[in-house]
């Protein structure tokens, strides 16, 4: 059972959003990366917070979970339900985040689950290069309501905001158009007083033309306008992506387990 409030014979407890602020100071921001559940604590994004007083998980709107501390295995088998039960919380997918080597090991054991490997960048230089350059017949405009709902794919803001005008107020995007059309943009995923995890899609006909590294730079260059450092991550595997990463002029600084439904 998860409690919604803090009680003495209920091992995990749901925080109040009222409370979200206290639990900044139990964020590793060493572990899995930090911008995600900063955004919850500090209020710039939806999501929840799970503690038991010495275990804290964070439960972003995206579906990301960050979980810190030393649970138990009671803790991990209310992570469980979360994980495995396709009715949880409205439906909202849930994929772990976890830099323990004990929790990856308790996950291994659990059936219908998939474990994998997610790297994280950090921008390595100290201003962005600024050379956006277009194919000819393509333009880039900031994304407002009309562009966002021409937004076609699993990377969009619909992703990780919960609300289009939430969205609109507090994060920032662009588009690259062809004619009356979204093929390649980049956006706020994440956004905390400190950091910005941009996340980026390019429609699948539309690869390959350097039309994501345009706008991803875009991108780079609105964190710097807001004095915040840029961040990027993409599974292990993604290896076009840890390529324009690496074009972009991220560099790689760590690495953790995602576990997820294999459904998921």
């Amino acid at each position: 059972m998860i409690c919604k409030e803090k009680d003495e014979k209920c091992n995990m407890y749901k925080a109040e959003p009222k409370d979200y602020l206290n639990y900044i100071q139990f964020i590793d921001e060493l572990s899995c990366g930090a911008v995600y559940p900063y955004s919850i604590a500090e209020k710039f994004q939806s999501g929840d917070i799970f503690s038991d007083s010495s275990t804290f998980l964070y439960w972003h709107y995206s579906g990301f979970a960050f979980l810190y501390g030393k649970p138990d295995e009671r803790f991990l088998e209310h992570i469980s339900t979360l994980l495995l039960d396709n009715k949880a919380e409205n439906l909202r997918r849930f994929v772990l985040f976890t830099a323990d080597s004990s929790v990856e090991s308790f996950f291994r054991k659990t059936e219908n689950v998939a474990v994998e490997r997610r790297i994280f960048f950090e921008y390595g230089r100290n201003e962005s290069l600024f050379n956006l350059v277009l194919p000819a017949g393509y333009n880039l405009c900031e994304i407002d309501g009309k562009l966002l709902g021409k937004l076609k794919g699993s990377v969009t803001p619909f992703f990780s905001w919960d609300d289009p005008i939430d969205f609109l107020n507090k994060g920032k995007g662009y588009c690259v158009v062809d004619g009356n059309n979204a093929v390649s943009w980049a956006f706020t995923a994440a956004v905390s007083s400190k950091e910005i995890d941009i996340g980026i899609e390019t429609a699948v006909e539309y690869q390959h033309l350097g039309l994501a590294a345009a706008v991803a730079e875009k991108m780079i260059e609105y964190c710097f306008e807001q004095h915040k450092k840029p961040v990027w991550a993409c599974r292990a595997d993604n290896i076009a992506s840890k390529k324009l990463a690496e074009k972009l002029g991220f560099v790689e600084t760590s690495e953790c387990w995602t576990i997820r439904r294999t459904n998921c």
